[in-house]
C-alpha cells in the first residue's frame, strides 16, 4: 500500500490552487453539491430496497449511508468555514 508520500514526496511542495483554482472552475461548487446530492439520494434508494426486500446486502448498504453521512458531514464544515469566512471579512475596519 502506497502513503501519501508517493503523491508527495516529503519535503515537497504540496500545490495549492487557491483562489485562481476556483476562478478557473466556476461550476466546482455546483458540482460538488450534486454529487453530494446523488450519494445522499443513492444511499436512501439502498435503504428502501433493503427495507422491501429488494436487496439482502446489510453491509453494502450500511457502507453506502456511512459515505453519505460523512459526504454531508463534511460539505457543512466546508459551509461553516465559509460563512466563519464571510463573517470576518464584515469584520475587518477598513
Amino acid at each position: 500500500m502506497q502513503g501519501l508520500e508517493g503523491i508527495f514526496p516529503v519535503g515537497a511542495a504540496v500545490p495549492v490552487n487557491g483562489i485562481e483554482g476556483l476562478a478557473a472552475q466556476p461550476n466546482l461548487f455546483m458540482h460538488e453539491l450534486n454529487k453530494l446530492n446523488h450519494t445522499l439520494i443513492s444511499s436512501e434508494v439502498l435503504l428502501q430496497d433493503l427495507a422491501t426486500g429488494k436487496t439482502d446486502n446489510i453491509h453494502h448498504v450500511m457502507l453506502a449511508l456511512e459515505d453519505a453521512k460523512l459526504s454531508l458531514q463534511m460539505a457543512l464544515q466546508v459551509r461553516n468555514k465559509v460563512v466563519e469566512g464571510y463573517q470576518e471579512i464584515l469584520r475587518m475596519q477598513i
